[in-house]
């Protein structure tokens, strides 16, 4: 049984709570979803990203970890700690994926997926949702 103290090494990744928000665009040969994780800051010129994006998918469907980081860089070797950590899931596409990348955006994890046949899924998102 798992402490309220326990650290996130020790949690379930899939136990997190999910983004503050989901976007959805419908396009015929991808699927754009915006997860929206205050926090996450991308890779700039001057900066290292803070974010780590964890993504188990199959033909059907898709768990995703995002997990935003801090590095203590004074420690040898460095030490990195977890500061938020959100997870999303579709538990099933209304057809078979390709293939699932992923950009980071200020506050945004931006996930493209790409379907295996052209066609719109707006009809099943709408209707059965996608979570």
């Amino acid at each position: 049984m798992a402490s309220s103290s326990a650290s996130w090494k020790d949690q379930d990744p899939y136990s997190a709570p999910g983004p503050l928000g989901a976007r959805y665009d419908d396009h015929p040969l991808h699927l754009d979803i915006q997860l929206v994780v205050p926090g996450i800051r991308p890779k700039s010129f001057y900066r290292a990203a803070n974010t780590q994006v964890n993504i188990k998918s199959d033909p059907f469907s898709m768990k995703c970890v995002v997990e935003i980081v801090k590095i203590d860089k004074k420690k040898t070797p460095p030490e990195k700690s977890i500061i938020d950590r959100r997870f999303y899931q579709i538990q099933r596409f209304p057809a078979e994926i390709e293939d699932i990348t992923w950009k980071l955006k200020k506050d945004c994890c931006h996930l493209t997926i790409k379907k295996k046949v052209a066609q719109s899924w707006e009809n099943q998102m709408s209707q059965f949702g996608m979570t």
